[in-house]
């Protein structure tokens, strides 16, 4: 005889609701599991591609380098290619009239222009070519780009005594100069400073310079800055922060915010023509494709120097120069001497100091040049959806000791 009472409605209505609970909680168990591993597997693959990212930038960073060491050989031991291009040009500047800007000097290649560093040109260079997945495009790559710093106006050249720091002024001076940007002068910042054009200049001297009063803007364009009696450190001694001129050279481009007059809007319009990575003696590379920065170069060559003669006010004066440069560089990437850059000038009217038009500086040593030996490299890897960027800045001057025959020296190196 069964004994077991039967269940009620009640107590299995009691069960299943038991069991759909227990159900529940192991399915939201479950899926916070899944959750969570989700987010695992992909925070470990974000790491993974990042890793990978940097390392392909720093492979770029390597690449250029092993570029930039190779243009130093060239510069120095010189190329047979340049000399029979030479002949060449000498052919094509004799058809234009500028035969003579074709015949002085030697020429030679930059490569760090003509080579361009990323995962397509650098394994065809190397013969190893490039693996495609499936068509689709590749999980990795990674590119570079190296600009020539000194092309660009090296503040850090006004605190020196080299016949450099005089044009390095009238190279801002002329950058600074077109009226767009008088909103950034003459104008109370938020401490009630008000700085013009030349009072920037001198604050950036200031900065670097060796004493503790202010400097002033003098009539020699070849000495600029004179002695004055005030104190340097009127305008970083207002406000919460307080702080003094550094009276050492600078160290990166981004300690300019902390010069009086430079700020965000400033480094905004001109952040791309200032650098402070070479050498206080470095000369100013007149192999520059930046219109604006060869036209103040032609200004500075001038007699007298930073007057505009009536060749270069002309408006059709940038375009002759740009045709008669390309006659006398057929190549983007081939350079011209400071004698052949004067010649140019000279054949299209504007009057030169003599100086530039000498093969060889005997009275005064030319601020120009047409070589270079620091550099930018801005890099750029990726991975899976990951980039990561990296600027480093080299040098291959006297600084870089026994590196100067390697791969140069770092003076800055920056990863985000």
């Amino acid at each position: 005889m069964d004994t077991r009472r039967p269940t009620s409605r009640h107590e299995r209505g009691a069960a299943l609701l038991l069991v759909l609970m227990v159900v529940a909680i192991v399915t939201v168990l479950a899926t916070e599991l899944a959750y969570d591993t989700r987010v695992s597997l992909q925070i470990a693959a974000n790491a993974r591609d990042e890793l990978r990212a940097s390392y392909q930038a720093r492979g770029a960073v390597a690449l250029s380098r092993l570029v930039l060491h190779f243009q130093q050989r060239l510069d120095q031991a010189g190329s047979a290619a340049g000399q029979i291009l030479t002949g060449v040009q000498a052919s094509q500047g004799a058809a234009a009239g500028l035969a003579g800007a074709a015949t002085q000097g030697t020429f030679s290649f930059r490569l760090w222009d003509a080579i361009p560093v990323d995962d397509m040109v650098i394994p065809m260079l190397l013969g190893t070519g490039r693996k495609a997945q499936g068509g689709a495009a590749p999980d990795e790559s990674f590119r570079a780009t190296i600009e020539d710093e000194e092309r660009k106006v090296n503040v850090g050249q006004l605190a020196g005594l080299s016949t450099v720091a005089g044009p390095q002024v009238q190279r801002f001076l002329l950058a600074v100069r077109d009226p767009q940007y008088d909103v950034l002068f003459d104008r109370e910042d938020e401490y009630g400073n008000r700085l013009t054009r030349q009072d920037v200049a001198v604050a950036l001297r200031d900065w670097a310079d060796e004493d503790a009063t202010t400097s002033v803007l003098g009539p020699n364009p070849m000495a600029p800055f004179e002695n004055g009696f005030g104190d340097e450190n009127q305008y970083y001694d207002r406000g919460e922060d307080r702080y003094r001129a550094k009276n050492a050279r600078f160290d990166s481009l981004d300690e300019l915010y902390l010069v009086a007059g430079i700020g965000d809007a400033f480094m905004g319009a001109f952040g791309d023509q200032l650098t402070v990575y070479p050498d206080v003696n470095a000369t100013i590379n007149v192999n520059t494709s930046d219109p604006e920065q060869i036209l103040v170069n032609a200004l500075l060559m001038s007699q007298p120097p930073g007057v505009p003669q009536a060749p270069l006010l002309d408006p059709a004066f940038s375009q002759k120069l740009d045709m008669a440069l390309r006659l006398a560089r057929p190549l983007p990437f081939m350079t011209i001497t400071v004698q052949q850059f004067a010649t140019v000038l000279q054949a299209l009217g504007v009057k030169l100091q003599p100086i530039y038009l000498q093969a060889q500086n005997t009275d005064t040593r030319s601020p120009f040049g047409n070589k270079s030996s620091t550099f930018t490299i801005r890099a750029t890897g990726r991975a899976g959806s990951v980039e990561k960027t990296i600027d480093a800045v080299v040098t291959m001057d006297d600084r870089a000791g026994q590196l100067q025959a390697d791969l140069g020296r770092l003076l800055h190196w920056r990863e985000d």
